[in-house]
C-alpha cells in the first residue's frame, strides 16, 4: 500500500507537538445489522505485523485488518481546516473530521 501525505496534512502535523512521530491509521468494524468501518488516527508505535511507511518526519503504521478494510493500493492523508484530517482512496473518501489523538492505555 502506498500512503501519500498532502502538503496541507504535512503542515498541520508540523503544528502538532508529540514525543513520537508515529501515527497509526486504524479501521474498526462497527454497527449491528449494517456493518460499517470507522477510521481513527492516533499517536502510537509500530507492532511487528504492521505495514510501516516513512513519509518525511513521520512514520505511518497500518495493521493488516485495516489494510483489508481500505481495500486499495493508494491512500491519501489530507487535511482541511473545516473538516480535519481525511483518508481518501482513488475511489472514495473513507473518513473525514479526524484528529490525531493519544491512544488510550490500560494503565
Amino acid at each position: 500500500m502506498n500512503i501519500m501525505l498532502t502538503e496541507e496534512a504535512r503542515q498541520r502535523l508540523e503544528e502538532l507537538v508529540h514525543e513520537t512521530q508515529t501515527i497509526r491509521i486504524n479501521g474498526e468494524l462497527v454497527g449491528g445489522c449494517g456493518m460499517n468501518v470507522e477510521y481513527f488516527i492516533w499517536w502510537d508505535e509500530a507492532l511487528p505485523d504492521d505495514l510501516v511507511k516513512r513519509i518525511g518526519n513521520w512514520t505511518f503504521v497500518v495493521d493488516k485488518e485495516t489494510i483489508g478494510y481500505i481495500s486499495d493500493d493508494q491512500l491519501k492523508v489530507d487535511y482541511r481546516p473545516q473538516q480535519g484530517f481525511r483518508l481518501v482512496t482513488p475511489q472514495q473518501i473513507l473518513a473525514y473530521g479526524l484528529q490525531v489523538k493519544q491512544r488510550w492505555t490500560n494503565a
